[in-house]
């Protein structure tokens, strides 16, 4: 019996081989059940340990011979170069770069992102629940990677609802292919699987606050709920998922002050004037720290009562003035359009320090004017955010159809389009733009890409609610890449090249080296 096990012993020591190596597979495929890898481990050891038992003196002789020693010294070598290359992991895990060859950089986070996630200020988990088999996982999984690379305080997980129904139900999850986001005792869920979703249900866990945006109405302004051509909803869709609240606020129907949850009122091109009460409102709000943005479009073009010429006194008291023209730039304009200023270079501010490359345009703008303010200077920055290139003029005759520069009447560029205004002892912050349709629907669904628009005027509310944090470039939108059909041409270039001229070269290769050789 003794006899027949030793000489069986050498098949035992491969066999205890053969199921560690099926171990350490089982281990990295992460195989079902759980148990698997640890039990073949096992038996390999026990196998491998019985060959020692039953053949002592062959495996003496393995660790002693002359075979051993060189053995031990490719052994020493082995270890030796394993440990250079842990050496080299260790290094690069806690020193590395990434990069993102691809064209439009689609797999690298948005400014705004890492300035969330470098913010963060507890930690976030986020639980994916996907079954097996969801083709999203894969997507969702490699984006959160990317938000965690970014931040040591934001963690990720994924269970499979059909074996952990019990987690799936803590979570208040009802049904497939959601992430959690979680943060404390705040919670978030989004089925949208893309950054912009995702970034969103970041803000609205890890910052608690929600500051309110107000639109003011009654005056036939844009509206932030309206989705018409005309109308802002993509502006209040891009605020909310900001983690903003944005409302509406009739002022005629304020007696003493503002609502005092109000961290931004905006004006947005009223087409009837406000009532000198409601302007004194606004006014006296912003003295005592208010943060007020404007959107003031030309004058009628038809002529009639300019709806912004109640603010003018108000205005003359922070250093602006409207100017009642028409911006015309036929050096830089939207495709041709002279009275669509285009701009790609702007003063530097808070509000567009990370829009360089990228261009915004201003269909039908009026011009603003620097003035002396009535307040202390010394208390008060103005800043220019947008101008106009130098041949562009403010032109002040609406009515004639031939537009041209007239000298004493109209003003020469650089035109001013955008203005701010700060004031350190009140804390006030104002926003004047000479256009409100730059962020309206129309232009916000037909452009895209190097277009900044709508990054404009959202660092802009989020400066007047002094969310800094939150000033950068939004998410990008996938690529859409559509796959052209290959021509008759092009598809007989590439079946002769493959099948034809370079099995001919080699031959030909072959050829020549043969004759030389003869």
């Amino acid at each position: 019996m003794m006899t027949t096990l030793r000489r069986a012993a050498p098949y035992f020591a491969g066999a205890g081989m053969v199921l560690i190596l099926l171990a350490l597979v089982a281990k990295v495929l992460s195989s079902d059940p759980e148990w698997l890898p640890g039990t073949l481990l096992g038996l390999g050891v026990m196998l491998i340990a019985s060959y020692a038992l039953l053949q002592p003196q062959q495996v003496a002789t393995m660790l002693t011979g002359r075979q051993a020693r060189y053995g031990g010294n490719a052994l020493l070598l082995s270890v030796a170069f394993l440990g250079i290359l842990a050496t080299i992991n260790i290094l690069s895990h806690h020193h590395h770069k990434r990069f993102d060859l691809t064209e439009s950089k689609q797999y690298t986070l948005s400014q705004e992102t890492i300035q969330i996630l470098r913010s963060l200020e507890k930690p976030v988990k986020v639980t994916g629940v996907f079954v097996p088999g969801d083709m999203r996982r894969t997507d969702v999984e490699d984006l959160l990677k990317e938000y965690a690379y970014y931040s040591d305080k934001f963690s990720y997980e994924f269970i499979d609802p059909e074996r952990e129904p019990s987690k799936a139900r803590r979570l208040g999850v009802t049904s497939y292919g959601v992430l959690v986001f979680q943060c404390e005792d705040r919670r978030q869920q989004t089925y949208g699987l893309d950054e912009e979703d995702l970034t969103s249900a970041l803000l609205k866990v890890a910052r608690p606050e929600q500051k309110v945006v107000y639109f003011t109405t009654g005056h036939k302004e844009r509206d932030p709920q309206q989705f018409q051509p005309d109308g802002y909803g993509n502006i209040g869709r891009i605020l909310g998922m900001d983690n903003y609240k944005v409302d509406l606020l009739n002022l005629a129907t304020i007696t003493e002050t503002v609502p005092g949850d109000a961290a931004v009122i905006i004006v947005a091109s009223p087409k009837i004037a406000f009532a000198p009460e409601e302007v004194a409102l606004l006014d006296k709000w912003l003295e005592e720290g208010g943060r007020l943005m404007l959107l003031a479009d030309p004058r009628p073009l038809e002529g009639g009562e300019d709806p912004w010429a109640p603010f003018a006194d108000m205005l003359k008291k922070w250093g602006i003035r409207l100017r009642n023209d028409l911006v015309l730039d036929p050096a830089s304009s939207f495709f041709g359009d002279a009275a669509s200023p285009l701009v790609t270079r702007y003063r530097f501010s808070t509000i567009t320090k990370d829009l360089g490359g990228l261009t915004t345009f201003f269909p039908l703008a009026r011009s603003i004017e620097q003035v002396t303010p009535e307040l202390p200077e010394e208390d008060l920055t103005i800043t220019p955010l947008i101008e106009t290139s130098g041949k562009s003029w403010g032109e002040t005759n609406l009515a004639q159809r031939q537009v041209r520069y007239d000298e004493g009447t109209d003003v020469r560029g650089p035109l001013i389009l955008a203005i701010t205004v700060e004031s350190r002892d009140r804390g006030s912050r104002l926003v004047v733009f000479g256009d409100a349709d730059f962020a309206s629907n129309e232009v916000l669904n037909s452009v895209h890409g190097a277009f900044g628009n709508a990054d404009l005027f959202r660092n802009s509310v989020n400066w007047l609610a002094e969310e800094e944090a939150l000033i950068a470039i939004s998410p990008k939108p996938p690529d859409i890449r559509i796959m052209q059909p290959l021509t008759p041409a092009q598809q007989n270039m590439i079946f002769y090249g493959t099948v034809v001229f370079l099995p001919l070269l080699v031959l030909t290769l072959g050829g020549v080296v043969w004759w030389g050789r003869r």
